[in-house]
């Protein structure tokens, strides 16, 4: 079956991607491993719609994120939830920023800070410097479901559930897409969108893989006593927490730099201990998803919740409600300085096939150039 465009993966960048092809006529078809989107990174994170101030050593993703604040605001506005309070807070122990350094950082990004009262918030002593910002979430069920309904508007485009790539060849200038139902697609552009499983597709093809490491990350989700209903408190630059809104679901996340990441795999494609239990249904090549996983970790509520209560006044309480796992990918060179650049690379011009890595939402518009 002859597509104009070939999509893996429908978490945001791939349905982006295939609404903004559809909408010029073009015939798109999106493979997606789950049986729905938004199953994984897109629904399992922060839900941050970012501004930048969680990048103080990289200048570069601090300003891209800002870059598209506003754009990502207008466009998608009816899924976020903007009436909070958003405190970040300087450590007074083992931070890499101080509240001098944050706030020339966020004055040189020219993002909006302004100083409030540590004491508000934290144990006496714990953070050196307190600052009220802007910075949004966003509700994943709230905009899979306007994706859902744009695109059955398109006839244009398919969404192809519980399918997956199981062979890709380059015949002339077309690619030869067999999808797991048996499918073939011939399409002259395929577009890897599947975060997590981007370097899964490259080794299917024979391509060079991203350097990458995997984190097995854990999304505590809890409810918060009335003073932290419409606060979200993140405590950084080192090993600390967050605690914020959950787009509009009216509970918070709840992170931890240290402990949310449960296991780490440096290996070209994600390889972990759990595979072996899974019968076959995940393995390096193949990535599952991690939250359906009946091997996945223990949660580590109890390390988290007394780091943050450390911290937090006693009126800020908060309870655990349910996790939630999801793999993430980083790049290797961002270890030096936090950064998280989004890659989009086109890895051959024809037939076309370009590959996206990002782990923020707002910059899905770094597409754009490539579609």
């Amino acid at each position: 079956m002859k597509c104009d465009k070939v999509i893996l993966g429908a978490g945001l960048y791939g349905l982006y991607a295939a609404e903004r092809c559809g909408r010029r006529g073009e015939q798109v078809v999106v493979l997606e491993r789950d049986p729905a989107p938004f199953m994984r990174a897109t629904y399992i994170n922060q839900a941050r719609v970012h501004m930048g101030y969680h990048y103080p050593r990289s200048y570069s993703t601090a300003i891209k994120s800002a870059h598209y604040f506003e754009r990502f605001h207008r466009d998608f506005s009816f899924c976020e939830h903007t009436e909070f309070q958003q405190i970040y807070a300087t450590s007074a122990h083992f931070s890499w920023t101080n509240a001098d350094e944050f706030r020339r950082f966020c004055r040189a990004a020219g993002i909006f800070c302004e100083e409030v009262s540590a004491e508000k918030f934290f144990q006496p002593g714990m953070c050196d410097g307190a600052f009220l910002t802007r910075e949004y979430t966003y509700d994943a069920q709230i905009l899979k479901q306007y994706y859902l309904e744009q695109l059955s508007a398109l006839e244009n485009v398919q969404l192809r559930f519980s399918s997956k790539p199981e062979h890709i060849e380059k015949g002339g200038d077309i690619w030869q897409v067999t999808a797991s139902d048996g499918t073939v697609w011939e399409t002259p552009y395929l577009l890897n969108a599947t975060y997590a499983g981007v370097n899964d597709v490259h080794t299917l093809m024979g391509y060079e893989p991203f350097k990458i490491k995997y984190e097995l990350c854990e999304i505590i989700l809890c409810d918060v006593q009335a003073p932290l209903q419409n606060v979200g408190i993140t405590v950084m630059d080192g090993p600390f927490f967050s605690i914020m809104p959950f787009g509009k679901t009216g509970l918070h996340s709840l992170t931890s730099v240290t402990f949310t990441p449960h296991m780490t795999s440096y290996s070209a494609l994600p390889t972990f201990a759990c595979q072996a239990s899974s019968e076959g249904a995940c393995r390096p090549g193949s990535l599952a998803n991690c939250n359906q996983c009946p091997e996945r970790p223990a949660s580590a509520w109890p390390y988290m919740s007394q780091l943050a209560r450390a911290y937090l006044k006693e009126t800020y309480g908060f309870s655990y409600r349910k996790s939630l796992f999801s793999m993430k990918p980083i790049l290797k060179a961002s270890e030096i300085d936090d950064s998280r650049p989004t890659v989009v690379r086109v890895m051959e011009q024809t037939p076309t096939f370009v590959s996206v890595l990002s782990g923020k939402i707002n910059t899905v518009y770094d597409l754009d150039e490539v579609l």
